[in-house]
């Protein structure tokens, strides 16, 4: 509901008759400033996997999941249902804890249904907020036995409501008491443990510091580039049972997440200690600024259950809301999809987007040629999809013509041609969201503009185009280049990397366009929603240098919702050949067998003569595992020693690997040693394939 005024309600009840007939005709639904007095007793919903019981005097909730006897409670530092925040008469924030609201109601609406009302929060100073009421429903869920929740009612009186983390610090995990994880879908995703675990050197004082450098604290958005969340989903779990939860599509939350933080940040400014116990939280952030905002969110629990359960559970959901097309059903209606299984994703960079005949990094056409044959014939690589970055003589979004200085379309097209006697693939890189200030050519006509003409998005080069612009930049030339080619796949970049509140229409209509062209059809980065389009995503895959990284370990939760509905490959600016905050070589090539998902390899061509190794290496390691699982699901992925490094999954072609991310070689529960750096794969026809990398030096 929009925020509503106390004073109109007010007028409104006037207007009826009297203010008493108004409250008279209103009892089974209380009006909003009504005032009464809090229940005495709970009052509960049961269904046969959980209790819910509610407490009148805070308005909290505990859930027991019978089957387990996991008790979740609710916040353990301030015993608040909700943290609100607005701006009072002055314009100065204030934070509210709604359990310390004047009026507390708890209304049984229908059998299984509980409406829980706020009324009249007190501010930090003790004074009253009048007029403030927030509404929250909470109902048991018939088919999936879950609890769901939806925060329908929003009165604002003469205040500002700003946000509401709704349920706060809920379902949470006290720090080296309750072993288990936050579940967080970021990129491909991460577990946070609610534990100190085994760690190297040095990196306890980053666990440990993080409490005190706001690192383990912060909000996360959903369906956004980088640091986001790339499924509307999140969880907790213990020994004994799991809680996830999932938003409605339409629900755009941020993630507040705490992990094994002690909330030191709410007492330093005093210069005090916490009084707090470490706890492990994750909580959604609703934004009460938007009008009309859908508000609502499903949790499920699973009695012995962790992040693998989750994903389960939800790619069931994706399933339901159709942003699950396999891969099997897009190679079925265009069977060049079936080139990309044990595929190398090449990217030679020449300069493209940022400049055009970049000095040191622009190649020839005839280059080109002799990179592709070498891979071919000398280094052995049987599957490759080839992405060159700089062949056109504009900058994007104009990506066209095809450069001259470079060879032109006969050589580029022979080239392309190779790649097509190898049963390759190949594709320019196409952008059309950037509008760069270094184009000589720049049309800021193309950019989003408000409503009084102003440019928007104008602080980085990314994203800019106005989305209903997109798919005419396309058309104007990628059938040109499709026919002068003979192209069989396609490359547009950064497009979908979001999935805007405003603006995703246009993105859309993009995706439609291109899918109509029967093409192989990449992105980078990609988002859920774009899957029935797209038939790979290069980097969604490794959580990047974020803060979370330092607390957490990669976990394969998108490709135990996707794998078989999308292929993965690296990121182009973090790829297998370089090292960076994910790892060297070693570690991302482990990675990609354990998570199903295909090597990257990018280069400016004269680096080339050093990716030959790599090249060769991904062609006889990563390659065979990506080729026989390709079309299967991840059915499993487990963590299998202390220190988390030694790991194995398993797919539905029955294929099993096992890896060992760290340098001591550790045994499995049956007693195999994996060397360090090391790897057992048990292929489909039960061969086995084992072997390890080791650090070499040669001195002369």
């Amino acid at each position: 509901m929009k925020n509503v005024s106390r004073m109109a309600l007010l007028w409104a009840g006037i207007a009826l008759g009297s203010w008493g007939i108004y409250a008279c005709t209103t009892q089974a639904h209380p009006s909003p400033w009504t005032v009464e007095a809090k229940m005495e007793k709970s009052l509960s919903l049961e269904n046969e996997v959980i209790k819910v019981d509610i407490d009148p005097k805070s308005g909290n909730f505990t859930v027991l999941e019978k089957k387990s006897g996991q008790s979740w409670t609710p916040d353990p530092w301030q015993n608040a249902a909700g943290i609100l925040t607005f701006e009072d008469l002055e314009g100065k924030k204030q934070t509210a804890n709604l359990s310390q609201s004047k009026t507390i109601q708890v209304l049984e609406e229908s059998e299984g249904v509980v409406k829980i009302e706020f009324i009249d929060p007190l501010m930090e100073d003790q004074s009253v907020a009048e007029g403030i009421k927030i509404g929250v429903k909470l109902s048991l869920n018939p088919e999936n036995k879950g609890l769901d929740i939806s925060i329908e009612d929003l009165v604002s009186g003469d205040y500002a409501l700003a946000d509401l983390r709704y349920p706060a610090r809920h379902f949470s995990l006290e720090t080296d008491v309750d072993r288990g994880a936050a579940v967080i879908p970021q990129k491909q995703g991460v577990i946070s443990p609610s534990y100190i675990f085994p760690m190297n050197g040095g990196r306890f004082c980053k666990w440990d510091d993080a409490t005190y450098n706001n690192k383990s604290i912060g909000t996360l958005q959903l369906f956004n580039n980088g640091t986001g969340l790339s499924m509307p989903w999140w969880g907790t779990y213990n020994e004994k049972s799991a809680v996830m939860v999932i938003l409605d599509e339409a629900s755009r939350p941020d993630m507040f997440y705490n992990i094994n933080n002690n909330g030191q940040y709410l007492f330093t400014p005093e210069g005090k200690m916490s009084t707090y116990q470490r706890r492990v939280f994750l909580d959604p952030v609703w934004n009460l600024k938007k009008e009309n905002a859908v508000m609502k969110m499903s949790y499920r629990f699973i009695p012995g259950g962790d992040y693998v359960d989750m994903a389960k559970t939800y790619r069931e959901e994706a399933k339901r809301k159709g942003f699950f097309v396999s891969l099997k059903d897009k190679a079925a209606a265009n069977p060049n999809v079936n080139k990309l299984p044990g595929a190398i994703y090449m990217g030679i960079y020449g300069g493209y987007p940022h400049y055009v005949n970049m000095p040191g990094m622009q190649f020839t056409f005839e280059e080109l040629k002799q990179i592709i044959q070498t891979t071919h014939d000398e280094l052995g690589v049987q599957n490759a999809f080839v992405h060159a970055w700089g062949v056109f003589s504009n900058f994007p979004p104009v990506c066209w013509p095809i450069n001259e200085d470079l060879g032109g379309t006969k050589v580029l097209r022979e080239a392309v041609d190779l790649t097509k006697k190898y049963n390759w693939l190949y594709s320019s890189y196409h952008a059309y969201s950037p509008v760069l200030e270094n184009d000589p050519n720049i049309n800021i006509g193309l950019m989003q503009k408000d409503e009084k003409g102003k440019l928007q998005a104008t602080n980085g080069r990314w994203a800019r185009v106005d989305t209903d612009k997109l798919r005419s930049l396309a058309s104007a030339n990628l059938e040109k280049e499709i026919a002068a080619l003979d192209l069989e796949a396609d490359i547009t970049d950064i497009s979908f990397a979001v999935y805007p509140e405003k603006g995703s229409e246009g993105i859309r209509r993009l995706a439609e366009y291109l899918r109509s062209l029967n093409l192989v059809m990449g992105t980078e980065h990609g988002q859920e929603q774009w899957i029935p389009y797209f038939d790979m995503f290069e980097g969604l895959v490794y959580l990047e240098d974020a803060p979370l990284a330092e607390i957490s370990h990669p976990a394969p939760l998108f490709s135990l919702v996707y794998h078989d509905a999308i292929a993965n490959f690296g990121k182009i600016q973090d790829p297998n050949n370089e090292v960076t905050a994910n790892g060297d070589y070693r570690i991302k090539s482990l990675q990609s067998m354990l998570f199903g998902i295909g090597s990257a390899i990018f280069f400016s061509p004269y680096e080339f003569d050093g990716m030959k190794e790599m090249l060769k290496m991904s062609n006889s390691l990563v390659s065979p595992v990506h080729r026989e699982t390709f079309y299967a699901e991840l059915e499993s992925h487990e963590y299998l020693s202390a220190d988390f490094k030694l790991q194995r999954s398993r797919f539905s072609t029955g294929t099993e690997v096992t890896v060992n991310l760290g340098p001591v070689a550790q045994k499995t529960n049956d007693g195999t040693s994996i060397p360090g750096y090391g790897y057992l794969v048990k292929l489909a026809d039960g061969s086995v394939k084992k072997g390890g990398f080791q650090l070499s030096l040669t001195m002369n």
